[in-house]
């Protein structure tokens, strides 16, 4: 905790130039007495402070002055190295910042993992629309979409946006929809067009944005009750929760999930082929099977 606190306070100071100690105190929860004391333990490590008295005191950090990496332990500097690897997911130009900071801490391989969020061939594609939102977000600027909901419906949208969040394989963005008047999430692969507007919104929502753990693309569910046989076992742990999962004496994959109640559960469904049984509910299965005969005497005629 402490060291928590002895970087934020060279941190501030690092943006700031100085504060006083009762600034300081304010800002870390802490007493002033507290405060000079961290100030001698960063001075004892070499950091280069020194305090004035009078009308325009207070603690001063020396210009020029650049952290030290023993402020960080190997852990730690394990950690902003891969933050840093991680934010080039979205195409975020941190190459230089990262050699940089892999020279200062003495790291030779820092490109030990590479995570890329982007569509199999679809990078630029994705990268473009990644850029944009980051715009939007960080800019405070309304954002109209053309969004294709679950019933393939396409409407407009103007929206705040405030945060894109990554779930279950998917990109969202939570926004405040004007239309709605509440915050959404939406499916980022879903909006089909996007139109950065010159209106800008500040964020003090009449309500703070609900976490994303309670948010759902959908307002409501039903409960299904499925039976998979063995061949598709991949796609299941691929797809479904691991504790939903039980698996049979048969071999088979018993898995209880939640869907919205649409049509798009069915072609979902569907994709399974002979591999699937619907147990629960029944009006699902007796849909699955009328939709499997349509398309049987759709392609029988």
């Amino acid at each position: 905790m402490k060291n928590d606190r002895l970087f934020q306070l060279l941190y501030i100071l690092l943006e700031k130039g100085s504060a006083t100690a009762p600034e300081l105190a304010q800002r870390l929860e802490v007493s002033v007495r507290t405060i000079y004391r961290d100030v001698e333990a960063l001075s004892i490590s070499g950091v280069p402070l020194y305090t004035t008295s009078g009308k325009n005191g207070g603690i001063f950090l020396q210009s020029g002055y650049t952290f030290d990496k023993a402020l960080f332990s190997d852990e730690e500097q394990n950690q902003l190295l891969f933050s840093l690897q991680s934010l080039q997911a979205a195409d975020q130009e941190v190459g230089v910042l990262l050699e940089k900071l892999g020279a200062v801490f003495q790291k030779q391989n820092t490109s030990w993992i590479e995570v890329d969020f982007s569509r199999w061939g679809q990078g630029p594609v994705d990268n473009q629309r990644f850029d944009l939102l980051k715009t939007a977000i960080l800019q405070k600027r309304v954002l109209r979409i053309q969004y294709c909901g679950t019933s393939g419906e396409i409407t407009e949208r103007e929206m705040q946006p405030f945060k894109l969040i990554f779930k279950d394989k998917n990109w969202y963005l939570q926004a405040f929809c004007l239309k709605a008047e509440d915050f959404r999430l939406f499916k980022v692969n879903r909006i089909t067009e996007f139109e950065l507007t010159d209106q800008h919104f500040s964020e003090d929502f009449s309500e703070a944005p609900p976490p994303e753990s309670t948010m759902r693309p959908f307002e409501s569910s039903i409960t299904l009750l499925l039976r998979f046989d063995p061949s598709v076992a991949f796609r299941i742990y691929d797809e479904f929760n691991q504790k939903s999962i039980k698996k049979q004496k048969d071999g088979s994959l018993l898995v209880t999930a939640h869907f919205p109640p649409n049509s798009w559960v069915i072609s979902y469904l569907f994709s399974f082929g002979t591999a699937l049984e619907v147990l629960e509910p029944a009006h699902l299965r007796h849909e699955l099977a009328a939709w499997a005969k349509t398309i049987y005497m759709h392609h029988n005629t």
